[in-house]
């Protein structure tokens, strides 16, 4: 289940959904903005400041795709366990489903009395 980090940030796992990635852009946008904003107000030299925080956002940028990457790679590792499982034994996965449905019903039903 463990999965090997990339050795260069290029090799990293971009996000699937362009929303994702805009939102993400925006984000860094914004924050470029504010940055640059407090750097003219404490005197500092604004093109060190935006590329400093162009730095820092390709960076978590890289470290947020790797983590969605790391993320999806868990979640299809334990959706393939759980399927693993119910092949293997589907009468336990059954009876556990016909339990918890039966125990939502009786509570929903004793929630609508009141």
């Amino acid at each position: 289940m463990t999965r090997n980090k990339p050795a260069d940030a290029d090799e990293s796992t971009q996000p699937d959904e362009k929303g994702d990635a805009s939102s993400v852009a925006q984000a860094l946008g914004a924050v470029q903005k504010a940055m640059e904003e407090l750097a003219s107000l404490l005197g500092a030299d604004p093109e060190a400041a935006a590329k400093a925080l162009k730095d820092a956002g390709r960076a978590a940028s890289d470290n947020l795709a790797e983590f969605a990457g790391e993320a999806r790679d868990i979640g299809q590792a334990g959706l393939e366990e759980l399927s693993d499982s119910v092949r293997r034994n589907p009468l336990p996965w059954l009876a556990a489903a016909l339990g918890l449905g039966l125990i939502v019903g009786l509570w929903r039903n004793r929630a609508s009395r009141t």
